[in-house]
């Protein structure tokens, strides 16, 4: 005698098989592995010399939600700070650069760690020249107000040509 049941158990087994075997077997799907990567969104970033803080975001794709975070290469004068995000690795990079730090172009490195693997990236730290003080002028500007404000001349100055336009 043939049990309606019972075939019903037998196919909804049979399905069950199929379906968690599907082409690989009864082992644990398990996702790509992914490799560790670090990128800034400005790989250009301009630092005053005045002390003022200047926030770098730092995007970091790594296997696990901790990573390292190293810099090398930053002037004297330059401090560094690395807040990273509660749920992964990116966060916020911060430079500060004070009245002693040179201006001029730099190549720092970034390097991360996690799980082993590393990545490193060179992004370029621009100094820009102290900020003169309000109602401090150029040289060259207190002279040309100076020299106008009373019509002389200087031995380097050059006299203007005229030039005649029309018939």
């Amino acid at each position: 005698m043939h049990h309606p049941l019972r075939s019903r158990i037998g196919v909804a087994f049979a399905a069950f098989v199929l379906a968690s075997t599907g082409c690989g077997g009864w082992a644990a799907f398990s996702p790509p592995p992914i490799d560790l990567s670090v990128s800034l969104s400005n790989t250009t970033n301009v630092v005053p010399p005045d002390g003022m803080p200047v926030n770098v975001p730092v995007v970091i794709a790594a296997p696990t939600e901790t990573a390292t975070l190293t810099i090398g290469g930053l002037p004297a004068g330059v401090a560094e700070s690395y807040k990273e995000s509660e749920s992964n690795p990116s966060g916020l990079f911060t430079l500060v650069a004070d009245s002693s730090t040179m201006p001029g172009t730099y190549m720092p490195t970034i390097t991360v760690g996690s799980s082993g693997q590393t990545a490193s990236l060179v992004f370029t730290l621009v100094i820009s020249a102290p900020a003169k003080a309000a109602g401090v002028k150029s040289t060259a500007a207190a002279e040309f107000l100076e020299l106008a404000a009373t019509g002389a001349t200087t031995a380097h100055s050059q006299p203007l040509h005229q030039r005649t336009v029309g018939p």
